[in-house]
């Protein structure tokens, strides 16, 4: 799942950049995408703060208050591998944007061309990454193939296995929790943890971790095992600098 968003205070601008966006995804399905809009840069950077950010951001430069500029380099403090694309009525700032990692500058008023070219642009990392898909089977025999990165964590509760993702909740009928981790650890080892009895976690989905629980990205809190903070920690670290070193 690619997670998207944009940043524009004129509502007109946002909404064609959404749509323009919905029409790309439309005919390059092998893609599977979240857009998130935002009206202007302060809601922008208060859910930055909670949702631990994006893979792209598409951002206009001149906004009221807070340019996208400045709300780049906030990004590149926090998320040094986002995709960047300025959106701007000049090309004065161009310098700037560049010296910020920006894919791409895209100058108002754009055609679909040009907008398809940054999103290719931005999207390059992920054309080379290759889905890592679980089968979830579900009530009434239904079943839903899930990308395991949009898994946050999985509980165990009275023999009910509840899957919590980016797309929802999910009961798995069939798989034991242990059935569950070595399933995800085949696909991605060192992904998923067990920080405490009836829980497997994503580290992907970790904001932080103290000495008496996690705090997911979502805000939610999971008990870890008491005295198990710094392997946790540790496993957290790893894998963190793992990823950065594959990007």
């Amino acid at each position: 799942m690619v997670r998207i968003a944009v940043c524009d205070d004129q509502s007109a601008h946002l909404k064609k950049v959404i749509e323009s966006a919905e029409e790309y995804f439309r005919k390059h399905p092998e893609y599977q995408a979240r857009i998130e809009g935002f009206g202007n840069s302060a809601s922008f950077l208060e859910t930055l703060g909670r949702s631990g950010g994006w893979d792209i951001v598409i951002l206009d430069i001149c906004m009221p208050g807070i340019s996208g500029t400045e709300i780049a380099r906030e990004i590149r403090k926090r998320h040094d591998h986002t995709g960047i694309i300025f959106i701007s009525a000049s090309s004065d700032y161009a310098v700037d944007a560049f010296a910020l990692n920006a894919v791409h500058y895209v100058l108002k008023p754009f055609s679909g061309e040009q907008f398809e070219e940054a999103m290719t642009r931005a999207l390059q990392p992920f054309s080379e990454k290759k889905p890592k898909r679980i089968i979830l089977h579900l009530e009434n025999g239904a079943v839903r193939n899930i990308d395991i990165d949009d898994i946050s964590y999985i509980e165990s509760i009275a023999y009910r296995r509840i899957v919590h993702a980016s797309t929802g909740k999910y009961e798995e009928m069939r798989k034991t929790l242990s059935a569950f981790l070595s399933e995800l650890d085949d696909m991605s080892p060192g992904q998923f943890i067990q920080p405490y009895r009836g829980y497997i976690v994503n580290l992907n989905a970790i904001r932080t971790i103290t000495p008496e629980y996690i705090v997911m990205n979502s805000g939610e809190r999971i008990l870890i095992k008491r005295g198990d903070f710094r392997r946790l920690r540790s496993l957290f670290f790893d894998w963190s600098f793992r990823g950065d070193m594959h990007e």
